[in-house]
């Protein structure tokens, strides 16, 4: 499959468009053909980490060599034990931060991780979910606030 594969820190310059394996999902796993994508901060976050963002996302060069968090695309194949998904329905989600993620053909992600079938009539571009969103959902969630809430 083609992957925009990073192998080193540094400007965008390093972003490499290369052949990598494609993934094959593991039981409770899901693999997703990748028909939309997302660039974030997270992703260019990664690209230049300082200090402490190194010991996270690897010391002398990125653990992950594919990025992207947020994707829109279809299953393609699941792993044995999963049960909320199956072949050919079109999803939307975001990747887990320690595994390779979406800026490829391909993804395979756990069927526990932020994951969602698309409405019918929404397009793949529009059903990509920008991770801003994703935080302040939770945020949202944990401090209790909805419709009526007051400060």
């Amino acid at each position: 499959m083609k992957a925009a594969v990073i192998t080193r820190y540094g400007s965008p310059d390093v972003i490499k468009i290369a052949d990598a394996p494609k993934p094959a999902p593991a039981a409770g796993e899901v693999l997703i053909r990748v028909h939309a994508a997302t660039v974030n901060r997270t992703d260019c976050g990664e690209l230049r980490p300082r200090i402490i963002g190194r010991l996270f996302f690897g010391l002398r060069r990125p653990r992950r060599t594919i990025f992207g968090m947020d994707f829109a695309g279809v299953v393609e194949a699941v792993g044995a034990q999963v049960m909320s998904l199956k072949a050919g329905d079109r999803v939307f989600g975001m990747c887990p931060l320690r595994r390779n993620g979406a800026h490829a053909e391909y993804v395979c992600i756990p069927e526990t991780a932020p994951i969602a079938t698309m409405p019918a009539n929404m397009r793949f571009d529009e059903a990509v979910v920008c991770e801003g969103a994703f935080y302040a959902n939770s945020g949202l969630r944990k401090f209790h606030v909805g419709p009526g809430t007051k400060s």
